[in-house]
């Protein structure tokens, strides 16, 4: 199945906080770079949409591990959690966290395909992700 088709499968377990859910992936999706960024600078997906593909892969893995261990846990817990872990990593509406490497010889011999937006305010990405 398509990353695209994952995604949808997923936002459509979300019933009980749908309101809040759509008004804030609707956000993400329109305002950031969260359909289209990578999740890392050089190794882990460091290519477009690289941070949506291990955002629903971790949703979908955090839901088969709930199957087994925690099956009292609701779906959309589970979703939100899984796809919006590193939500810090789009940065914020019109200013990426990533932007590609502007020294092409560093990001072919060293393989850094992106470097972190220096115009954001430094702050770790798990207080990003809250934020």
């Amino acid at each position: 199945m398509s990353l695209e088709k994952r995604y949808i499968v997923l936002k459509a377990k979300i019933v009980q906080r749908k309101r809040e859910f759509d008004t804030f992936i609707d956000m993400l999706e329109s305002e950031t770079v969260w359909l289209t960024a990578p999740a890392s600078t050089r190794f882990h997906l460091s290519e477009e949409k690289g941070l949506l593909k291990h955002s629903v892969s971790v949703a979908e893995n955090l839901l088969h591990l709930r199957d087994n261990l925690a099956p009292e846990i609701p779906d959309e817990s589970c979703v939100i959690v899984g796809l919006f872990h590193d939500v810090g990593k789009v940065g914020m509406p019109g200013k990426p966290y990533y932007l590609p490497n502007p020294n092409e010889e560093q990001a072919k011999s060293k393989g850094i395909r992106y470097i972190v937006n220096s115009d954001l305010v430094h702050i770790d990405l798990a207080t990003r992700s809250l934020y």
